[in-house]
């Protein structure tokens, strides 16, 4: 038996949610196609055969000037500690490397690190190469692994090369575990995803989800949760005209978590408050879940 941590770095929108997700063939993070979707550090948990390999899907690390941003930029760096190795996630459709370089020589670890070269699919052959080289000639004894995470090409490679610095002997989890993150988490996580998914850009972001009551029966679940948003404006757009858009949240985010847990949601209640300034302030970030006294 084989067994280990191993943490996926990288800048927003590289497609770290989408690399844990298709490694374990489920999906235990959620993921858009808008930057800063993760902002906690989330386990999911492969158990194949005589292997147990533990992923640690981690905030893009983005240098905001908010405590917000030094939360998930630190939960990001804490991650890369004590694994066995690091995946770094590059884009290939973003020539702009001197950031991730920035990231890459900040990263504190003993542990190998491998470059996963995402999203080859959306660039020319020359241009892949011209990011190639640009990457080895900065860290020449690096291994790049190209990939294509939504198509799936590329896992083998990842595995193969993370399986060889695992250095436990015995499974860390139970073996039906897929994820450490309990139910209400995963609540809160769903309803964010559906926002990202139904609302422009900056609202989702400037929103935060916190689950305020979370029952289970024996033959269903019963949810209240709270958005907060940071403008009065937004908590219009959030609800909608006649309560259109919260419904249309509400009942997505229902589906989903059925569809997830195999339990039916008898109920999921949602309001909608207005906390100015939310994402800078130690209070608001600690009752949302986000950062602690050290903000």
């Amino acid at each position: 038996m084989k067994s280990g941590f191993v943490a996926v770095l990288g800048r927003p929108n590289v497609g770290k949610s989408t690399l844990v997700n298709a490694m374990l063939s489920k999906k235990v993070s959620i993921v858009s196609p808008k930057a800063q979707t993760t902002r906690d550090a989330v386990l999911g948990i492969l158990n194949d055969l005589d292997t147990q390999i533990i992923f640690l899907d981690t905030p893009g690390i983005y240098y905001g000037k908010e405590k917000l941003d030094s939360h998930m930029r630190r939960s990001a760096f804490s991650s890369s500690r004590d694994v066995d190795s690091v995946l770094y996630l590059l884009d290939a459709s973003d020539p702009d490397l001197e950031r991730d370089f920035k990231i890459i020589d900040s990263i504190k670890t003993d542990a190998p690190i491998f470059f996963v070269l995402n999203k080859i699919d959306l660039v020319t052959p020359e241009v892949g190469l011209h990011i190639l080289s640009k990457v080895r000639d900065k860290y020449p004894t690096r291994p790049i692994i190209e990939a294509s995470l939504k198509t799936n090409f590329g896992l083998k490679e990842i595995k193969a090369a993370i399986l060889p610095t695992l250095s436990g002997e015995e499974p860390l989890y139970p073996e039906d575990w897929l994820t450490d993150r309990n139910l209400d988490y995963q609540a809160k996580e769903i309803i964010r995803e559906k926002m990202l998914y139904f609302l422009d850009k900056e609202v989702p972001h400037s929103s935060a989800v916190k689950i305020t009551s979370f029952k289970e029966y024996h033959d269903a679940i019963s949810i209240e949760a709270l958005i907060v948003v940071d403008r009065d404006a937004h908590k219009g757009i959030v609800i909608g005209a006649g309560g259109a858009m919260i419904k249309k949240i509400s009942m997505a985010s229902r589906q989903e978590m059925e569809k997830r847990w195999h339990r039916r949601v008898s109920g999921l209640r949602i309001q909608v408050e207005v906390r100015p300034g939310w994402r800078s302030k130690v209070a608001d970030l600690i009752d949302l879940g986000y950062g602690d006294q050290r903000e």
